[in-house]
C-alpha cells in the first residue's frame, strides 16, 4: 500500500507546476475549438453570400428580355456579387414557367479554408439554387 501512496505523491506538485501542466494541455484544445468555430462560421457566411449571388443572378436573368442572353447576364451578376468565377451555372424553367438558377462556387481559395489544415471543414464547392414563383 505504501507504493500506492508514493505513486500519488508523484502527482502532487507545487501549484505553479500544476498550472503550467494544465495550460499545456488546455491551450491546444482551445485553439482547435476556436479555429473550428471561425472556420465553420466563415463557411456559413460563404453559403449566405453564394445564395445572395444566386438570387441576384436570377433577378438579372429575368430582367433580360432575350432568352439567349439570360445565362450570360445571370453569370455576370452572380460573379459580381461573389468577386470570383463560378464553377457552374444552370438556368432553366422548371415546373412549367417557373425559372430556377443553380450556381456552384469553388471557395477553396477563400481564407476560410486556410483553417482546413487545423479543423475539419466541408467541401469547398458550394452549390445554391434560386427560384421565382
Amino acid at each position: 500500500m505504501i507504493w500506492l501512496a508514493d505513486m500519488f505523491a508523484l502527482f502532487r506538485a507545487p501549484p505553479r507546476r500544476a498550472l503550467a501542466l494544465e495550460i499545456a494541455c488546455l491551450v491546444p484544445a482551445l485553439v482547435l475549438v476556436a479555429a473550428a468555430g471561425f472556420g465553420w462560421g466563415g463557411y456559413f457566411w460563404l453559403q449566405a453570400l453564394v445564395q445572395g449571388a444566386a438570387d441576384q443572378g436570377l433577378r438579372a436573368a429575368l430582367a433580360e428580355p432575350d432568352p439567349a442572353q439570360r445565362p450570360a447576364h445571370a453569370r455576370a451578376a452572380a460573379e459580381q456579387v461573389l468577386g470570383g468565377v463560378l464553377v457552374d451555372l444552370e438556368l432553366r424553367a422548371a415546373d412549367g414557367n417557373r425559372p430556377t438558377l443553380r450556381i456552384a462556387y469553388d471557395a477553396s481559395g477563400s481564407p476560410v479554408f486556410a483553417l482546413a489544415r487545423i479543423a475539419p471543414m466541408p467541401s469547398p464547392i458550394i452549390v445554391r439554387r434560386a427560384a421565382r414563383p
